[in-house]
């Protein structure tokens, strides 16, 4: 089986129903050298971070829960004393179509549990774009996934986020 479908299938078996964003996204605006974020609580104890920098866009997802190192097929310890195995940490933005393109993630433990796991994004990204167009996002990981449902008004909120984004340099 590919890494991919590996993948797919892990986030399939662990992912809860489709969640809705409706209302959920919350724009906060530029502060001192921190550009605009877009935040979305996905879970009890996570949640997906978008920071717009001058040259790409961080995207974090906190709390991720039931990571599989794949090299060696085993679970990830989420305990207050884990460490994460290198090149274990894994991470995609997924616009519901195609494929997602898995890179190393930054890994730091949670206090609440699990991981915050972050990648960088050119700014120009088409899984980006993809979201804005989307009925369905997430962010894909070797763990716990959540599928997040995108409406007219969650697309307008996550397009304008990045039409202001991508604006700033």
């Amino acid at each position: 089986m590919s890494v991919f479908a590996t993948l797919l299938a892990l986030a399939g078996a662990s992912a809860p129903l489709p969640q809705s964003a409706t209302s959920g996204w919350v724009v906060h605006l530029p502060e001192g050298t921190r550009g605009e974020v877009l935040t979305l609580g996905v879970g009890e104890k996570q949640s997906y971070r978008f920071e717009c920098t001058a040259r790409e866009v961080i995207v974090t997802e906190t709390g991720v829960t039931k990571l599989m190192d794949l090299k060696t097929g085993k679970q990830i310890d989420d305990g207050p004393d884990a460490v994460m195995p290198p090149g274990a940490a894994l991470m995609a933005v997924f616009g519901g179509k195609g494929q997602p393109e898995f890179q190393p993630a930054d890994a730091v433990k949670n206090r609440a549990g699990g991981w915050d796991l972050t990648i960088r994004l050119p700014k120009a990204d088409k899984m980006l774009s993809a979201v804005g167009k989307s009925e369905m996002m997430s962010l894909f990981t070797t763990g716990f996934t959540t599928a997040v449902v995108m409406n007219a008004d969650d697309r307008a909120i996550w397009s304008g986020f990045l039409k202001r984004c991508r604006a700033v340099s």
